[in-house]
């Protein structure tokens, strides 16, 4: 981690000679390095940092790779037009410690969080801040940290906890366990929670307010089994009408397929990337230069997941040229004023979040509600009445498994945390999957530099 931490120091001092606009061209000139003392003077000149902290978060991984890739390494994609052999070894469940987006995952976000750990070390000293612009700029430097650790743990397992930019402190760090990672995430999630307000600090819905918050805090409390928070958090934002609102899907066949769930302007986004024309993972999911397909093969396949009449198969989903391609994002093919952002958190999770939280309480009758209003939402019927707390966690897998395709690796994640994933595997690549493909591997340039980092199970 020792060269990570000492690029990401370089990446900082560049981030605060910028401006708040990612548009501009960065230009570096001596007269513009400032101390942290002047970085922090202001409100304005920190958010400087703040603005340059989502840049990082938002790159190449965030933009296009784990929306989409880990669905190779599961049951939902298949290699397209790639040659690449990081994405084919994911297909193959046969990842190398030198492959190449694991690693960009990893140095992206740790980069991201060295930033985030800069911004709360620097509003806190800083004597020229408001107590509100502190307070905004902490908030969503946690948010993003807890946003990357989350991401980190259920990739690698666990992974180093760092939580400041002391160098000498930090750069031979052993791993932390999972259960003191989320530990972490949740208390600054929850002190995110109080600093960020109802509104969106720009437009677009691209960086973290209070809302943002509370929904990844019921994914986590999801995650770690706390069912009454995961119910509290989820309902706090579906009952925020005034903000959220599910998106419409329309259409009866391909031809005629409709929504606006994930255009730049809607309203079931809690939070989204946002980048300079608008121009999203589309463009290498659609047409002859695809690098992914979706996954057809094998008797349960992602295809055969959706019932008849299902929307969302000919609006996620569509046939080209005798493969079929994701069509969630589709900007490569509307029209010039058509934008998307790719879109991070949305309102339909919450839905399914609160469900699976209120049927591990018992409350099976308002479990199926919530299902129902997804699955309503898809132009399907209501669940059958009488449903069990067996009946309705597999309903609530299966809305997962068709409603959130190839969104931030939540089918790989899921198949993990629900202990299903080695009977899916199995089946799914007989010849390929072994259990400890579950995780990935620790980059091996981390482990040279850092010896106190050990390898996961079979990889060595």
């Amino acid at each position: 981690m020792r060269n990570l931490i000492r690029r990401t120091a370089f990446l900082l001092m560049l981030t605060v000679v910028s401006t708040s606009s990612c548009k501009k061209i960065l230009k570096v000139e001596p007269e513009f390095i400032r101390t942290t003392g002047q970085v922090y003077a202001t409100d304005r000149s920190a958010d400087s940092v703040v603005v340059g902290m989502y840049v990082k978060w938002a790159g190449n991984s965030s933009l296009f790779d784990i929306p989409v890739a880990a669905g190779l390494s599961s049951d939902e994609l298949k290699p397209g037009t790639t040659t690449n052999d990081s994405y084919l070894n994911m297909f193959n469940n046969n990842i190398v410690p030198v492959n190449s987006s694991t690693e960009i995952y990893w140095s992206d976000y740790y980069s991201a969080i060295y930033i985030a750990n800069s911004i709360i070390e620097g509003t806190a000293a800083s004597s020229g801040m408001t107590t509100a612009g502190k307070e905004k700029a902490t908030g969503e430097a946690l948010f993003i940290r807890s946003f990357c650790y989350f991401y980190l743990v259920n990739f690698f397992g666990d992974v180093p906890l760092v939580t400041s930019t002391g160098y000498k402190e930090t750069k031979d760090l052993a791993r932390t366990p999972v259960a003191t990672v989320y530990t972490q995430i949740l208390a600054d999630l929850l002190k995110a929670e109080k600093y960020l307000g109802d509104q969106y600090p720009t437009a677009g819905r691209v960086r973290a307010n209070k809302w943002a918050v509370k929904a990844l805090l019921s994914r986590v409390y999801l995650y770690t089994g706390d069912w009454n928070n995961a119910n509290v958090k989820a309902s706090e934002i579906i009952n925020n009408q005034a903000q959220y609102s599910l998106g419409a899907m329309n259409g009866t066949s391909a031809e005629d397929a409709e929504m606006d769930i994930f255009h730049s302007d809607n309203n079931e986004s809690i939070l989204q990337i946002w980048n300079n024309i608008g121009y999203s993972i589309g463009g290498a999911t659609l047409d002859d230069f695809s690098e992914v397909a979706v996954a057809d093969q094998g008797s349960n396949s992602l295809l055969d997941a959706f019932e008849d009449g299902d929307k969302r198969r000919w609006n996620y989903i569509k046939e080209e040229a005798g493969d079929y391609r994701i069509y969630k994002y589709r900007l490569a093919e509307e029209s010039s004023d058509y934008k998307e952002y790719t879109v991070v958190l949305r309102l339909a999770e919450q839905y399914l979040i609160r469900a699976e939280a209120l049927a591990k309480l018992g409350q099976l009758k308002a479990a199926a509600q919530d299902v129902n209003t997804i699955r309503n939402r898809a132009g399907l019927g209501n669940l059958p009445d009488g449903q069990t707390e067996t009946s309705i966690l597999d309903a609530i897998e299966q809305e997962r498994r068709v409603e959130l395709c190839f969104e931030w690796s939540d089918r790989w994640f899921n198949l993990r945390r629900l202990g299903h994933i080695d009977q899916v595997m199995s089946v799914n690549k007989p010849t390929h999957w072994k259990h400890t493909a579950a995780l990935y591997p620790i980059p091996r340039a981390e482990i040279r530099n850092n010896p106190k980092l050990v390898q996961n199970p079979g990889y060595n």
